[in-house]
């Protein structure tokens, strides 16, 4: 079976195992399918998904929603009715909510199947999973992999990321590249890890003036950046403001004395306060050349 278009992202060999358990799901003997529905779930609630699907996926109620279903039956077999809502997100929460139950057997697989899946006239249970692969599994696959493609960047800074002069420097260049990589990775541990990357690279640009002295280095950076005194002063401080974050947080340390960074958004702030001064001080230093 042809694999599904994913992003290249961090979650691609995530979106890749997904693939192969709906693959074994819909070549398996009815008798062994929630076994293998249970992998499947299995792979959501493991990372990387699962802290990706915590941060896009709203409550789903799906007991309201299911108990709505169940009044609305069909008068033959499979034409029962399952409204599943417009918005993409809140679609998927209530389909991964839904498989969860059917792999615990909280709902009967074949029960469910047979209610609101239509395998064919005179099918065999074989039939009832390769609708319900069809129906239900499948399109679970492709939307996850669009809610992993529709993280979206403020303009300013997408472009921004295109933008950036070479340093001179091969070492930095490759940190800052994969830095910004992983900053456009919608999983949000590749955040943290963009952000650590991040303040690699400006350890990494303070010694490029002069290595034996990394104050002189940096001084040498921000009085290029500014010649007005009040807006250089401003430069140092938030240099030094950056400096100290990377120190006491988990960042670049990580002893017990530091502090975590926990939530996905701060590491958003993080990584546009630093790549601002960081984007600065490389077009002042290429300008400069």
């Amino acid at each position: 079976m042809n694999r599904v278009n994913r992003a290249d992202t961090i979650l691609a060999p995530a979106f890749d195992d997904l693939q192969d358990a709906l693959d074994d799901f819909r070549s398996a003997k009815f008798q062994n399918a929630t076994g293998v529905l249970q992998r499947f779930v299995y792979l959501l609630d493991d990372e990387p998904l699962t802290s990706f699907l915590a941060a896009v996926l709203p409550a789903s109620g799906f007991e309201d929603w299911w108990q709505q279903a169940q009044k609305i039956p069909g008068s033959m077999v499979g034409s029962g009715v399952l409204n599943w809502p417009v918005d993409r997100s809140r679609r998927v929460a209530l389909q991964i909510e839904l498989c969860r139950a059917l792999a615990s057997g909280k709902i009967d697989l074949l029960g469910f199947t047979s209610n609101f899946c239509y395998p064919g006239m005179g099918s065999n249970l074989t039939g009832h999973i390769h609708e319900f692969a069809d129906t239900m599994l499948g399109p679970l696959l492709r939307d996850l992999i669009k809610l992993s493609e529709s993280r979206v960047l403020p303009p300013v800074l997408f472009e921004a990321m295109g933008r950036l002069p070479k340093s001179g420097d091969s070492t930095l260049d490759a940190l800052l590249a994969d830095a910004c990589n992983r900053f456009r990775d919608p999983a949000p541990s590749s955040r943290k890890e963009a952000v650590e990357r991040l303040w690699d690279a400006w350890e990494r640009l303070k010694s490029l003036s002069d290595s034996n002295n990394k104050r002189l280095s940096v001084r040498i950076l921000l009085d290029r950046a500014s010649s007005d005194a009040n807006f250089r002063a401003l430069l140092e401080v938030e240099a030094g403001a950056l400096t100290k974050i990377g120190n006491e947080f988990h960042i670049r340390h990580f002893e017990t004395n530091r502090s975590p960074v926990v939530e996905a958004e701060h590491f958003e702030y993080l990584f546009h306060r630093m790549y601002a001064l960081l984007h600065l001080l490389l077009f002042t230093q290429h300008a400069g050349n």
